[in-house]
């Protein structure tokens, strides 16, 4: 009984694959790459629920802050929650002031632009997907300008309203 180490210690002999062009041929030819894609309409779908996600954030989020400066306002000033502007933080009667006035124009403004942006987010799935892009940035541009002149109205209020210690302007005092 003799065997030859040579052939049971061949290292190529087990391992050399078998190639079969004809097997992979076939293979590739059933074999379709656009199968792997996922559906132009899936993708469409979801560029619209963004946009329309996108579109509606901002209004939403005013509507919020308006609700929760006149809700939930502290009664004094402090620098961790509420509206604050350098002439309302002067006195507490300028504090309830500047948050009731922050809260009615950021709510309005709030509620106008979400009822505003469901209208114009509701036509999103007639437009194509580039259309609907460059309206949705269009409405984002005009909810930040309406925001910073909501912003812009009660800081010029508040400067008209009261001094820098939180007293009336123009408050008339009466003689004894």
């Amino acid at each position: 009984m003799t065997t030859e180490p040579t052939a049971i210690l061949d290292p190529t002999a087990a391992t050399e694959p078998v190639l079969d062009i004809e097997s992979i041929k076939e293979l590739m030819d059933a074999f379709d790459p656009a199968s792997l894609l996922p559906e132009l309409n899936s993708i469409f779908d979801v560029v619209t629920a963004i946009c329309r996600i996108a579109v509606l954030v901002g209004p939403i989020i005013l509507l919020v802050l308006g609700l929760a400066y006149l809700l939930f306002a502290p009664r004094e000033a402090n620098y961790y929650f509420g509206y604050r502007c350098y002439y309302g933080m002067g006195s507490i009667e300028a504090w309830r002031f500047t948050q009731r006035l922050a809260g009615c124009i950021l709510g309005i403004t709030g509620l106008i632009l979400t009822g505003v942006m469901l209208v114009i987010s509701g036509g999103f799935a007639s437009m194509n997907a580039m259309d609907m892009v460059w309206e949705a940035f269009w409405c984002l541009v005009w909810q930040a300008v309406l925001a910073l002149i909501a912003n812009a109205a009660i800081w010029a209020v508040t400067f008209f309203r009261f001094d820098a210690k939180g007293n009336y302007r123009n408050k008339k005092k009466t003689s004894k």
